[in-house]
């Protein structure tokens, strides 16, 4: 169960997006994961709403509130600057660049413009773990990312049979975007040889006392084991819409008296969680439409729903097993909260040594000419 891709977030694809990089493709995974597939097509039915920060994996899917917490620590420097460069490659055209060639098999084509197998297998070994596995169970995501690279490889070498990277206007842009990267590229990796954690960093009692001190934000959520029987509506003809809602009621009741996985095998018009006996997995409330969270939290285990309309139709839900909330192990957020230690760590020190280059009371700030610059400004 998936909201109308209609009512989710769209993102407006850029002519000067020329180069899809990691960066790029994430988003464009999370923009097809917030607004789902189109009504009535696969998994639309499905009562999960995926994210490719939470992976399918136990101890990673369950640990939202750790997530949002680490994530709240600073950065490091590797990776503010990496987005940095990133909108600058994004934002400004390229000056003699060849046009990309597959390499090896060619995975997508459009007429000469064409994605290499080596392409994706690179930019997905690229991407941080979580998001890789994300992607790999987001086919649609990634074949969005596709057809928007051979697409702006197109409209590159467009561009380029027609000269515009010889225009005045164009270099100079090209030139003040490469000085700026130039320099953001120097002074990022000197600061990092000058702000390096040891490899020890944390150490065993530092994490232990991270954790103890912490567990009030490493709370697993409840989840609920669910298999759902979906029937799917079309537009808004209210006489169709009722002619579902009352074979929707009658599957109920069947589904109450006899097999429920064999009728969800037969009649369920989400193909994919048919073929599991409408089985849609182990998930916490937050990650299913709020249209069945409610049915599903007064469930008990066995029992069946009555029908439930949400914008793609109606579920028929049956509760499998929970698990109740509880406080995440040391063991299953030691990686993370190793890493978000190692990122707030490297942080401090930046800060620490680029108030030693310029210390508060070192530098001088003549504000007559800075009031007259913002006075400008306005």
């Amino acid at each position: 169960m998936t909201r109308n891709a209609s009512n989710g977030p769209r993102m407006a694809v850029a002519p000067s997006l020329l180069l899809l990089g990691r960066e790029c493709f994430v988003m464009l995974l999370r923009c097809h994961e917030a607004r789902g597939p189109a009504r009535g097509q696969g998994d639309a039915a499905g009562p999960r709403r995926r994210s490719p920060a939470l992976p399918e994996k136990k101890g990673k899917t369950q640990m939202i509130r750790m997530k949002s917490h680490a994530q709240s620590m600073l950065p490091p420097v590797r990776a503010a600057i990496g987005v940095l460069l990133a909108s600058w490659l994004s934002a400004a055209p390229v000056q003699a660049a060849e046009p990309a060639t597959a390499s090896g098999p060619v995975v997508a084509r459009a007429g000469s413009v064409t994605v290499g197998q080596d392409d994706v297998e690179r930019l997905l070994q690229g991407l941080p773990e979580a998001d890789r596995a994300a992607a790999r169970s987001n086919r649609a995501g990634i074949e969005n990312w596709l057809r928007q690279r051979l697409a702006s490889e197109a409209l590159l070498r467009e561009a380029q049979g027609k000269g515009w990277a010889e225009r005045p206007e164009v270099k100079a842009r090209v030139d003040a975007a490469m000085r700026e990267i130039s320099a953001r590229i120097v002074a990022s990796t000197y600061l990092e040889s000058v702000a390096q954690l040891p490899a020890g960093y944390p150490s065993e009692p530092e994490v232990n006392a991270a954790y103890e001190g912490g567990k009030a934000n490493f709370q697993v959520p409840a989840s609920y084991r669910v298999a759902q029987i979906f029937l799917a509506t079309q537009g808004s003809d209210a006489a169709a819409t009722a002619k579902v809602r009352d074979e929707a009621r009658k599957l109920a009741t069947q589904a109450r008296q006899g097999d429920f996985a064999a009728l969800a095998k037969s009649r369920s018009q989400d193909p994919r969680g048919a073929e599991r006996g409408g089985e849609v997995g182990a998930l916490p409330l937050a990650q299913m439409l709020p249209e069945v969270r409610d049915t599903v939290a007064r469930l008990k285990v066995g029992q069946v729903s009555d029908p439930v309309q949400s914008a793609a139709g109606f579920h028929v839900m049956k509760l499998l097993d929970t698990q109740a909330g509880r406080i995440a192990t040391l063991d299953e957020i030691k990686p993370q909260l190793v890493a978000a230690m190692r990122q707030q760590r490297q942080q401090q020190l930046v800060q620490a040594y680029m108030a030693r280059l310029v210390a508060p009371g070192a530098a001088s700030i003549d504000t007559a000419a800075l009031d007259a610059v913002l006075h400008k400004a306005n």
